[in-house]
Formats: structure tokens, sequence, C-alpha cells
């Protein structure tokens, strides 16, 4: 595993170890070393998402700083575009964002550390995305911001076909910080 670009300091685009043989391809999606290089970064839980059609959307998800979760994403079937946004409000990049490619065929992964949010959007029918996290993801402790804020401009590669309402009805951020301490 090896860093491609950091994102904002923090954030960082990798690639991952893989081999492909006749039996098929072998990525190493998680190993010891990135726990040395991203302050500690263990994975207490796994997820795999499972989009059966292309442009399927989970929304910008957040977490605040005061409840912190790194993350750590990758595709393992199929393609999609994954974005990052950065939503530390003292950041000089403040509502600044990247988007990688991450695919079964590119094996690269986006090491997301607390204080950003994240999207994606499956690029192909029949991704499936692995989604790490340093603790185990509390019920309503994940923030969601609307895709379509202004304030951020985030521009999706593929038109959306399917988004949960909660994505599709996420606050913006202006609402957000209104009714809260903010991002």
């Amino acid at each position: 595993m090896e860093i491609i670009k950091r994102i904002f300091d923090e954030a960082a685009l990798l690639s991952l170890r893989s081999r492909d043989d006749s039996r098929g391809n072998m990525t190493v999606v998680f190993e010891e070393s990135i726990s040395e290089i991203f302050h500690d970064f263990s994975v207490k839980e796994n997820r795999t998402y499972s989009m059966p059609k292309k442009g399927t959307f989970f929304g910008i998800h957040y977490r605040n700083e005061s409840d912190p979760m790194d993350r750590l994403v990758s595709v393992v079937k199929g393609c999609g575009m994954d974005y990052i946004i950065d939503l530390r409000k003292d950041s000089p990049t403040y509502l600044k964002w990247e988007s990688f490619e991450l695919s079964d065929k590119n094996a690269h992964a986006v090491y997301i550390p607390s204080g950003f949010g994240h999207a994606f959007l499956s690029l192909e029918a029949d991704t499936i995305l692995m989604y790490s996290m340093n603790r185990c993801a509390d019920k309503g402790f994940t923030k969601k911001l609307n895709y379509r804020d202004e304030h951020i401009g985030l521009k999706l590669s593929i038109p959306v076909h399917e988004i949960a309402d909660y994505d599709k009805d996420a606050p913006f951020l202006d609402d957000i910080e209104e009714n809260e301490d903010g991002v």
C-alpha cells in the first residue's frame, strides 16, 4: 500500500497491493502499515454497499469533530467516483472537494479522516463499495449535507438515477449552521 496523492494534507488516495494471475485477482484492501501512516487507523467495522444500477448516489455524509470517525473506501467490483469534501471550518481548504475514480481494475482506495465529508456515485451497474471504519458507526451520529449545496459546488460525473430520500432531502449548509454549531 502506498500513497499516490495527499488530499488536503490529511486525507489520501492510496494504491492497494494487487496481483492478477490465471485464477483471477487478489487485492489487499487493509494492511497494518496503514495504521502507521494514518494516526493508528485500525478497522473496527467493515461494510459493503451493493449498487445494482449505474448512477446510484450516496450523498455527503460526515461526522462532527466531537464524534470522529476515519474511513477507508475502496471498490470491490465495478467502478465509481468517490468524493471527499473538506468540512473543517478552520481549514484553508474548507468546502473544497476532490474526486477520484475507484474501481476493481485500478486497485485504489481513499483514506478519509474525521472532519471530511464523503460521497460516492456508481459509474457502472453492479458496483460494490467496501467501507471500513475505525469505529462502529453508531446509528444517528452520521450527519448529512445536501450534495446540491451551492457553497460546495459538487460536480457529478454522471446524472443521479438512484438516491435515498434522506440524501435527496439532506439539509443545506446554511440550514445546518442556523440550527446547530455548524459542520
